[in-house]
């Protein structure tokens, strides 16, 4: 990703199209395109699952709806306020005109018929009601498509339900240790995020957590009783392309209480509905597929579950429901990602993984960015 945008950048291009620039990236160089691109002088035009992303780059937002394209002036929180305003307004607007079309429709059937007086002001409220109709009525506002994702809560195990000792690893002893000493724990009300640069550990980290990997040196030690899950940066790819999520959920959990109906009404919440269910996986967006992986990690009931960069194909609603449900988790989480707006949402302990070393940050994300910065600044 680092080349491709290097080489799109170095040519100097009067328009310059950019489709999710930020998957794949690490943190530092978010940081860095992001500070790039404000001061782009060219035309951009980009889209992005990433808020804090928009709000620092874009000075206009293009909303796509019902095949029309409507420009809003600002960043993205610009955009969000300045729509919500409008939608108000229309609300008011329908509402006003619905109240006035009840009220005439009502004396039209009441007086219609009676005395020539109010016949004829019964036929004149009938114009003025047509004449409405005709110049076109107010449509009601349509709220944009709300998921509700859920993790099951698990039943509680005590702490430690997750240790590192010590632990040193290194893939093999040609190769120099990724880091050394480390020592910490997760339970289950953790809520940590690990950042770092690409090629610092962190994906590897997740796997010695998961027990993929074993330790150079040191130990890790989780609850006997200890279940995970994982949503990894390719597990998308590995799903099984030549079924229909229905069938393939079904695979997986036969003993699904309810059967058929339950497991519909169960992808139903993760966006997956109707035809969608039927529909081969390898047919599937992105963004449908990780969805779908979401659905099936949450019936493994898991004490802890993993994050691997899981918001590259998800559009911003889903990126919501994914922290609400991570919020409303009884359980403990561990959470790679460049999404900042996400990271904020639901991590309370920002680790770095760096210099041999997993240190844990003393501030938030957004302490986070303006340290990154700082970094930059004094190369």
């Amino acid at each position: 990703m680092r080349i491709s945008l290097a080489r799109a950048l170095f040519i100097g291009p009067t328009l310059m199209l950019l489709d999710e620039p930020t998957n794949h990236l690490d943190m530092e160089a978010v940081v860095w395109l992001e500070e790039y691109l404000k001061n782009f002088n060219r035309i951009l035009l980009l889209v992005s699952h990433s808020q804090d992303f928009l709000n620092n780059v874009c000075t206009n937002i293009v909303f796509m709806k019902d095949q029309q394209l409507t420009n809003f002036g600002g960043n993205y929180d610009t955009y969000m306020q300045t729509r919500r305003e409008l939608e108000e307004e229309q609300t008011k607007r329908y509402m006003f005109e619905q109240e006035q079309i009840a009220h005439m429709k009502e004396y039209i059937a009441r007086f219609g018929h009676g005395s020539a007086k109010l016949a004829r002001q019964a036929q004149s409220k009938e114009k003025t009601l047509q004449k409405m109709i005709d110049a076109g009525l107010t449509k009601p506002v349509q709220k944009d498509t709300t998921l509700a994702f859920k993790f099951i809560d698990p039943p509680r195990i005590p702490p430690p339900v997750l240790m590192f000792q010590d632990v040193a690893f290194r893939y093999n002893n040609e190769l120099p240790y990724l880091y050394e000493n480390v020592s910490f724990g997760v339970d289950m009300d953790s809520r940590v995020a690990l950042v770092g640069p690409n090629g610092a550990g962190k994906t590897t980290l997740l796997k010695l957590m998961m027990g993929k990997l074993q330790p150079s040196e040191g130990m890790v030690r989780p609850h006997v009783h200890l279940k995970i899950s994982q949503y990894a940066q390719h597990t998308c790819e590995e799903l099984p392309m030549d079924v229909d999520s229905l069938t393939y959920m079904l695979n997986e959990y036969p003993d699904f209480k309810g059967g058929l109906p339950s497991m519909r009404s169960w992808l139903g919440r993760y966006g997956i509905t109707g035809a969608l269910q039927i529909q081969n996986i390898g047919h599937m967006s992105d963004g449908q597929r990780s969805r779908l992986v979401f659905a099936w990690m949450a019936l493994q009931n898991p004490h802890i579950l993993f994050f691997d960069e899981p918001t590259n194909h998800l559009d911003m609603e889903s990126i919501d429901s994914l922290a609400e449900a991570i919020n409303n988790f009884q359980g403990g989480m561990v959470l790679v990602s460049h999404d900042m707006r996400l990271i904020d949402q639901v991590a309370n302990q920002i680790w770095e993984v760096k210099d041999l070393a997993v240190t844990v940050f003393p501030g938030d994300i957004s302490s986070y960015k303006v340290e990154l910065k700082r970094r930059m600044d004094m190369l």
